[in-house]
């Protein structure tokens, strides 16, 4: 079965680019190894993430989210079950470095609307620089 998990976090002040690139070619390997899509997205200072894949690989995907010490002040956005999967299936994970701040993102609470947080994913990527 597969399952969704969106969050928003704040990354920490004190961020090393060298580790953000780390994390992501960490994530993408995993991801790819274990049947994880998604898109990540960062402006600077939020984290913007949402990723679907199989029920344990899902799993283990978010305990490493939640315990990384880069990020704080998690907050899910989806958990469970998409409606519609393969929103992202394309990107084991696709990293967009965002121009302006996610705010469209900081608007949806738990349990936010799947369609309506995957448009506004689609609309910020489609604004983003692709990295």
């Amino acid at each position: 079965m597969t399952e969704c998990y969106a969050y928003i976090s704040r990354a920490l002040p004190d961020l090393d680019p060298v580790a953000l690139s780390k994390i992501i070619v960490h994530s993408r390997g995993f991801n790819d190894t274990h049947g994880v899509t998604g898109l990540l997205l960062y402006d600077g200072m939020t984290f913007c993430q949402y990723i679907e894949g199989p029920a344990q690989a899902l799993a283990d995907a978010r305990q490493r989210i939640e315990a990384s010490r880069h990020h704080c002040a998690i907050q899910v956005l989806l958990d469970g079950t998409p409606r519609q999967p393969g929103a992202f299936s394309s990107w084991s994970l696709g990293y967009l470095v965002l121009d302006e701040p996610a705010h469209a993102l900081h608007t949806f609470v738990m349990p936010a609307d799947h369609a309506q947080l995957i448009g506004a994913f689609n609309v910020l990527a489609a604004q983003a620089d692709v990295m």
